[in-house]
């Protein structure tokens, strides 16, 4: 079974100032891609400082008296915290990595 062709056999018509027209320009075609880009950088950066935060807080130190008068020191891993860590640096790097194709969209994309 065959279906209409939606254009003519001999294909569309294109004169010579429509070619022209077509061509790429210089510059940002999408300048809202890069405003997008900066604003997910901001947030990353945002992201990877409340991650090292959390990291920082995951971890507890203490303090216990040992045999002897000795102090024996014990560091406990909290594990909501470190988790929150990670995450908040994964999703920074997936931002990082968006922003970098929102930029290269911004500069690359061809008006039609």
């Amino acid at each position: 079974m065959t279906t209409p062709e939606p254009w003519p056999a001999d294909g569309p018509k294109f004169s010579a100032e429509s070619l022209e027209n077509d061509q790429p320009r210089g510059g940002l075609n999408q300048p809202w891609r890069a405003a997008v880009a900066g604003i997910e950088l901001v947030v990353a950066v945002a992201l990877v400082v409340a991650g090292w935060w959390a990291w920082q807080h995951g971890t507890v130190t203490i303090y216990l008296p040992g045999p002897d008068g000795a102090t024996d020191v014990v560091t406990r891993s909290l594990g909501s915290w470190l988790a929150a860590a990670v995450a908040a640096v994964t999703l920074a790097g997936l931002l990082l990595l968006d922003a970098i194709r929102q930029v290269a969209l911004a500069v690359r994309a061809r008006a039609r």
